[in-house]
């Protein structure tokens, strides 16, 4: 038995000099193959540096520039072929900051480039000396109309021209600016395209002095005549009326020509079920005053059938198939059918949607449904009807009123747990919602502020079983940081008002947890619980109870690989929150965090993701700890997520 004891270690202790002396031979022999390739490498541009550009900052100037270096990984990897030094390119950069800055203004601008070792001779660093000089300024601007005073004065009786025309990029004191006249003059051309002026021209000159570098500047102004709407020439094959057509993009014979409306009835056209393609434009035509109109559209099929399928954490797989007829009455009315099924929700719908009811920006849709849900404390059953009425004000901005009746039915899917709030026998929800949406960006990318309000109230016409009210706000806002780092910020809050005290349905209550709020916990797992036995009257287990108030924020930094690896990117997070039982008891429970990071993946379907948090304050409920037995292991403190779709 010994003399094995003995065999063993000493193999094992052969093995292992065998295995550190291995890669100590890798190790040498890679350096010494590195110390080759640095003494043959060809120069290789590690930096860039700029100095002298008061006026611009360096992210800018390389964002022009040709001249580029290897980002950290590359440098890592070895990866630096493309960033070989090319002095040629380098002069065509100092000809580009030149011109750069000579049509921003400063006409006397002179760039040079040095190129300097940095501590391995093959690593290079270009630094652009520039010398800006005095930049040319504004001493006088003057706005010339052409033709009648009138015109004149019906131009600046307008707001949004008046404001133009004391802040523009040419008014007195500012640089001179070759690069900024074709923007101007589109901002003035629109502002006349919007009243009416289809022919209007717009011209900025400039007489400099470059001796005291000043310029003096005139805007000159020529309506022409107005124009009205004549006749519409629509291209395309349309299964719905040239009227109800003309309807909906809110165009009429005879109004005043706007390039604004034409713009939004674009975005009408193009928002509508029916409608795949649609352009607006001026045919070429005479110059006169009534305008011809060319529209070309390109409808969808009208009936068809998608259907959807994904996974995810929580609700493991998921699947939707819908059926659509997009002219179920030769007046663009849309029927529809939607079935929805997943391990947590079961959901069918039929839904009539009529695209116009005072204009083109308002709709009404009415659906009839079936709802399965499963959670942990209850199984739902639920039918009933959802009217509603959608107004877009912009692009930006919606508004949705809506009257919702619902027959519900929920069962404790324990035989051995029982919440406070637990029925067992049906009960009718009939409830007012209004909902409220602005979006600052109009992107796929989110971006700036995104603001959404709820108010739900329910009884008010007394054939509902529960009265109450709720109310809700999601507030979210995504700054750039850098290229390719977005700041991603979100705060969710909710409360419920009852004359009810302790008696209201689970369905009803707010929950939080999971893969879109506090990613540290799962699927409504945070906030309060009760545990739950087996048949023995064994514990096996929490179950979260809800409450009539919540709170959560996130707080998450995403970062993109860019060129190295660009659809890659990681997120890194702060997930807080809590459930209360209603608003006064919020100091009974402390906010609880989840802290942790992500992959991303861009892919066609959207950004797929998988995250890994870690619960920072969980209570002994969190750790499966009952009555001081521990029933938890170390998966408990963490939480893994995969799904389709950024969290918020």
């Amino acid at each position: 038995m010994f003399r094995c004891l003995r065999i063993y270690f000493k193999f094992n202790s052969l093995h292992g000099s065998a295995l550190l002396l291995f890669p100590s031979i890798l190790l040498i022999s890679s350096a010494s193959n590195l110390h080759a390739q640095e003494i043959e490498a060809e120069p290789v541009v590690w930096r860039v540096s700029f100095s002298g550009n008061e006026e611009f900052r360096n992210k800018e100037l390389r964002e022009i520039i040709a001249t580029s270096t290897p980002a950290y990984l590359q440098k890592f990897l070895g990866q630096i072929d493309d960033y070989k030094v090319d002095e040629s390119e380098f002069r065509r950069d100092v000809i580009r900051i030149e011109r750069f800055y000579q049509r921003r203004g400063y006409h006397r601008v002179r760039v040079n480039y040095e190129m300097e070792e940095l501590k391995k001779p093959w690593r290079k660093k270009v630094a652009f000396i520039i010398d800006e000089g005095h930049p040319i300024r504004i001493a006088s601007s003057d706005i010339v109309f052409i033709g009648s005073d009138d015109i004149r004065n019906e131009m600046y009786s307008v707001r949004a021209f008046r404001r133009l025309s004391e802040n523009h990029a040419y008014s007195i004191g500012q640089r001179f600016q070759t690069v900024g006249i074709p923007e101007t003059e589109d901002r003035f051309l629109s502002k006349l395209k919007n009243r009416g002026y289809a022919w209007a021209e717009v011209a900025i000159n400039a007489k400099i002095d470059s001796v005291s570098h000043l310029a003096d500047v005139e805007i000159l102004i020529n309506p022409n005549q107005k124009t009205f709407l004549g006749d519409f020439i629509i291209e395309g094959d349309l299964s719905v009326p040239e009227s109800l057509f003309l309807r909906q993009a809110d165009l009429k014979t005879g109004e005043p020509y706007s390039q604004s409306n034409f713009q939004d009835a674009q975005r009408s056209l193009f928002n509508h079920h029916l409608f795949r393609f649609a352009t607006i434009s001026l045919p070429v035509q005479e110059q006169d005053s009534t305008l011809n109109t060319l529209i070309r559209v390109r409808e969808y099929p009208l009936r068809t059938v998608q259907a959807v399928i994904g996974i995810d954490r929580e609700e493991y797989l998921r699947g939707q198939i819908t059926w659509q007829h997009r002219n179920i009455n030769g007046r663009a009315h849309r029927l529809g059918t939607n079935i929805r099924a997943s391990f947590i929700e079961q959901f069918v719908s039929a839904d009539y949607l009529f695209p116009y009811v005072f204009n083109s920006k308002s709709s009404s849709v009415t659906t009839l449904f079936a709802r399965r849900k499963l959670e942990p404390a209850f199984e739902l059953q639920q039918t009933g009807l959802n009217s509603s009425l959608i107004y877009t004000f912009r692009r930006n901005v919606t508004a949705t009123l809506s009257y919702e009746y619902s027959i519900n039915h929920e069962i404790n899917r324990d035989l051995f747990f029982r919440t406070p709030f637990s029925l067992g026998d049906e009960y009718k929800i009939s409830s007012f919602r209004f909902s409220g949406l602005y979006m600052e960006g109009y992107s796929l990318q989110p971006r700036g502020w995104f603001v959404q309000s709820f108010i739900e109230i329910s009884g008010t016409l007394r054939e509902a079983d529960h009265r109450f009210q709720k109310f809700s706000l999601d507030v979210r806002r995504f700054t750039t940081l850098w290229r390719s780092a977005t700041l991603a910020k979100r705060v969710y809050s909710g409360s419920l008002f009852s004359p009810e005290a302790d008696f209201l349905p689970n369905n009803v209550l707010y929950y939080t947890g999971g893969t879109n709020s506090v990613r540290g916990w799962y699927r409504y797992s945070l906030g309060p619980k009760l545990p739950s036995f087996n048949e023995a009257g064994n514990f096996q287990g929490y179950v979260p109870i809800g409450g009539r108030t919540v709170f959560n924020f996130n707080l998450e930094l995403r970062q993109q690989f860019g060129r190295v690896a660009p659809n890659f990117g990681l997120a890194a997070f702060l997930d807080g929150g809590q459930v209360w039982s209603d608003i006064h008891s919020i100091n009974e429970r402390p906010v609880q965090f989840s802290t942790g990071a992500g992959v991303r993946y861009e892919s066609p379907i959207g950004p797929v993701r998988i995250d890994f948090a870690y619960k920072l304050n969980p209570t002994d409920e969190d750790l499966n700890i009952f009555e001081g037995a521990n029933y938890s292991s170390g998966w408990n403190k963490i939480g893994i997520h995969f799904s389709i779709g950024q969290a918020f």
